[in-house]
């Protein structure tokens, strides 16, 4: 009995160790991929902060083995609502048709895009549907609004009324910049931010979108069409006092990129986002670098 004890002690330590070592080699291996991943990811990096890097180019995507490789997509930081210019009267309006058209009442859309405006001014005074220090206070909140720019998208969520655009459009964060210079880019910006901005019929936007982004409706493509910012006004019917008022703020040449880089292995990924600036003598100016 006591060799039979032994024996069936010896197989269970034995059945652990390999278990051990297997658990052990399947660690190693999903480490070395997270790790390689992000090399490819680095890689493609470098590929699109090149100077000649264009929207589309083919060298943008490339496979590097048989399940391994990089995907690197071009944007414009313009795309999205320089939130930290919402004072803008232009702007704070369109936030406010924004948040709109992702269900909030005309109340509710008052209060968050006059309270985000209220956060970034330099003085107290309170907007007619906003909110400065007095009302923070009331919530048991010291020190806010810090009367200046948002250091970054998430911290808007501190202000009044973001509670409920966060419930009702929880990806809301994809429409806002901290780093954009005031002006919205007309070759990347999304649907609904120009319908936001510009007043434009959902079918008039949409008809400019599809002639900017090519017959594969896929932006940031070869196929990808230039307008010019004249023909753009055309197409989103946008004429007199209103085209000039909103030509200060509608460009098609942001100079700050938005490279976002993945790097995959399997089924494994790493992404890196860098947020940079182009001078006119080809230097880059850094202002970011995210990894997920």
């Amino acid at each position: 009995m006591l060799m039979v004890w032994a024996l069936l002690l010896m197989s269970v330590t034995v059945m652990g160790v390999v278990e051990y070592i297997r658990y052990s080699a399947e660690e190693a291996k999903l480490g070395a991929a997270e790790f390689y991943a992000l090399h490819l990811a680095e890689s493609g990096l470098a590929v699109g902060l090149h100077p000649e890097a264009r929207r589309g180019d083919k060298v943008l995507k490339q496979k590097i083995g048989s399940d391994s490789g990089f995907d690197v997509v071009i944007n414009y930081e313009g795309a999205r609502i320089p939130i930290n210019f919402v004072t803008d009267d232009r702007l704070r309006e369109a936030v406010y048709q924004l948040f709109i058209r992702w269900g909030l009442n005309s109340d509710e859309a008052g209060v968050a895009s006059e309270a985000l405006a209220d956060w970034v001014d330099r003085d107290d005074d309170v907007r007619a549907n906003g909110a400065e220090s007095a009302f923070y206070q009331q919530q048991g909140i010291e020190g806010l609004p810090r009367q200046g720019g948002f250091i970054d998208v998430d911290e808007m969520l501190l202000v009044r009324g973001m509670g409920v655009v966060d419930r009702l459009k929880p990806d809301w964060r994809e429409f806002f910049s901290v780093y954009g210079d005031g002006t919205i880019d007309l070759r990347t910006a999304f649907k609904d931010t120009l319908i936001a901005v510009t007043g434009a019929s959902e079918n008039d936007v949409e008809n400019y979108v599809a002639r900017r982004d090519g017959a594969d409706g896929i932006p940031g493509t070869e196929d990808d069409q230039r307008i010019s910012d004249g023909e753009a006004f055309r197409l989103l019917g946008l004429t007199g006092d209103k085209a000039r008022s909103l030509s200060a703020i509608l460009t098609s040449e942001d100079s700050l990129r938005r490279i976002t880089s993945t790097g995959y292995v399997g089924e494994k990924r790493a992404q890196i986002i860098v947020i940079a600036r182009r001078g006119e003598d080809r230097s880059l100016t850094y202002l970011a670098r995210i990894e997920e």
